[in-house]
């Protein structure tokens, strides 16, 4: 049992887009959106994205906690999210609306075919990297698991649990590792609170990337 690391009673949920069940702002891109330098390149960049959204739903900022290295790119991704995402805010613990931050990678991608579970993995920058003995059946010698906290003011989490599958890049799932994504994150991460209008910070929800790896 793991006391406020997975509350049973927590209402807790990310900002998601509406009509969406899943928080993956990057249902909001089309096909259409790919830059036609970049097609001409061949070149394929990731651009990670935190987007803050405030308890009635609008979007605060949009910001690149990971450049693609194109700054160019960086701010086209960053402007279709504040243009067209339209979101539902976070829910604290209780249930009412708070801040939600949603941290998500956009990878703009030249490839005949989509990357594969193993490769996405090894080329991640996760928030927490652990290594572990064994890993579930079906893992590999990787395993990835996303949970959502509830941040306070501090940038601690009070809650955790594991986040909606992303609707655009689903992954296997191994709900036996969560417990352990919780514990860590709760007492080993410090997550970024965002700030209201004055400058204050203010509890949030948000997402934390795990990356379990099998030890040698």
């Amino acid at each position: 049992m793991l006391g406020i690391a997975l509350a049973a009673t927590a209402q807790l949920s990310l900002p998601v887009p509406v009509g969406n069940k899943s928080p993956d702002v990057r249902a909001i891109f089309t096909a259409d959106d790919f830059p036609a330098y970049l097609q001409m390149e061949g070149v394929s960049r990731e651009v990670h994205t935190r987007t803050t959204v405030r308890p009635d739903g609008t979007i605060e900022s949009c910001l690149v906690e990971g450049t693609s290295g194109d700054r160019k790119l960086d701010a086209y991704t960053c402007a279709i999210i504040l243009k067209r995402a339209r979101l539902l805010p976070a829910r604290w613990i209780d249930g009412t609306p708070t801040y939600g931050v949603i941290r998500m990678p956009v990878s703009w991608r030249v490839a005949n075919s989509p990357p594969t579970e193993a490769e996405m993995l090894r080329s991640a920058e996760p928030d927490v990297d652990l290594s572990v003995n064994h890993l579930p059946k079906g893992a590999g010698s990787m395993a990835a698991v996303n949970v959502e906290i509830a941040v306070d003011t501090n940038g601690r989490a009070v809650s955790c649990e594991e986040a909606p599958t992303p609707s655009i890049t689903p992954r296997k799932r191994f709900p036996e590792l969560v417990e352990l994504a919780c514990q860590t994150v709760t007492k080993e991460y410090t997550a970024v609170p965002p700030v209201d209008s004055l400058g204050k910070p203010v509890r949030s929800i948000q997402t934390v990337s795990v990356r379990f790896s099998k030890s040698r």
